[in-house]
């Protein structure tokens, strides 16, 4: 049935199905994004009941090195910062890769159905 629609639906279908998994892609970057996000609040958050002069360790390598708080904190939230930066590009390009498959579903979705009213015959129909 595939060889009978039209070559432009067929790139139509074949972009319909490369934006899906790109926004797929940025969904599943999307969620380790926050889950680090997540991580990284958290752990603010316990280091802020700690002492100043606290002992602290971060694994660096196959390593843990001794730290002071000040800097284990301003390291943190750098990646805090980078990693809201990237979330909020993600979130950019999800809302564009919708709006796209969106506008690209409904012109497929109308030309599938004036395919099928005409019986499946439409090898010169164009989209």
């Amino acid at each position: 049935m595939a060889e009978k629609i039209s070559p432009e639906l067929q790139a139509q279908l074949g972009k319909l199905k490369d934006i899906q998994e790109r926004l797929n892609l940025i969904l599943v970057d999307k969620s380790r994004i926050e889950s680090e996000l997540k991580e990284i609040n958290k752990v603010l958050e316990e280091l802020s009941l700690l002492s100043q002069d606290s002992e602290l360790f971060k694994i660096v390598g196959n390593i843990m090195v001794k730290t002071d708080k000040t800097s284990i904190e301003k390291e943190l939230n750098d990646k805090k910062e980078l990693l809201e930066l990237r979330q909020k590009t993600y979130q950019k390009q999800e809302s564009l890769l919708r709006k796209q498959y969106e506008e690209l579903q409904s012109k497929v979705s109308s030309a599938l159905s004036k395919y099928y009213q005409q019986g499946g015959s439409g090898g010169t129909m164009k989209a």
